[in-house]
């Protein structure tokens, strides 16, 4: 088995709809792997009048997180975080569940950071363990998969495709890519 315990963290956005359904899928290999869902309520917000519809939003996400948990029995549960920095708190939730892989989306917002997002960079970045990203495809459409389906949300359809690349920072062979072969990465 090549992780036991997989933590994904979810912001609403498609990339991280993708990243829960990765999650899904790498847990479904084996009854053993068990699923952390975490979203992160950033606290930057708070004192500005704008904090009842962000908690309130967050709690709405956490107990979808949580419905999702419940239909993996005994291998997955939900956390709600909140603080001022998303990746310090994902990858200490990470280290605190003894996680050997992390699965996030990206969508690529980060400017001077290249493809990845500013949060998913700062994880890869200081995550000891393996990161799966879970990149937003252009023109791809609202998130669907198995967030939608765990909110009853109406509508929800196929998440575009997804392009992971697993990356643990170090050289060596410590590093990995998952996204296919040489040739693969090459045509890209």
């Amino acid at each position: 088995m090549w992780c036991s315990k997989v933590l994904v963290a979810y912001d609403g956005s498609t990339p991280s709809a993708k990243a829960l359904d990765l999650a899904q899928s790498i847990g479904a290999q084996d009854e053993r792997i068990e699923l952390v869902f975490v979203h992160v309520l950033k606290l930057f917000a708070l004192g500005t009048g704008a904090e009842g519809p962000l908690i309130e939003e967050a709690n709405r996400v956490h107990a979808a997180l949580q419905q999702l948990a419940e239909r993996v029995p005994n291998r997955a549960h939900a956390h709600l975080l909140k603080g001022t920095s998303p990746a310090d708190l994902l990858l200490k939730c990470a280290e605190d569940e003894g996680c050997d892989l992390i699965v996030m989306g990206s969508r690529g917002k980060g400017g001077v950071k290249g493809y990845l997002g500013s949060v998913s960079y700062a994880v890869v970045q200081g995550s000891p363990v393996a990161v799966l990203i879970a990149k937003d495809a252009p023109g791809a459409g609202a998130a669907g998969g198995a967030m939608a389906a765990a909110a009853d949300a109406p509508g929800a359809g196929e998440s575009a495709a997804t392009t992971p690349a697993a990356e643990t920072p170090g050289t060596g062979s410590q590093g990995a890519n998952l996204s296919g072969t040489p040739n693969d990465r090459a045509a890209r």
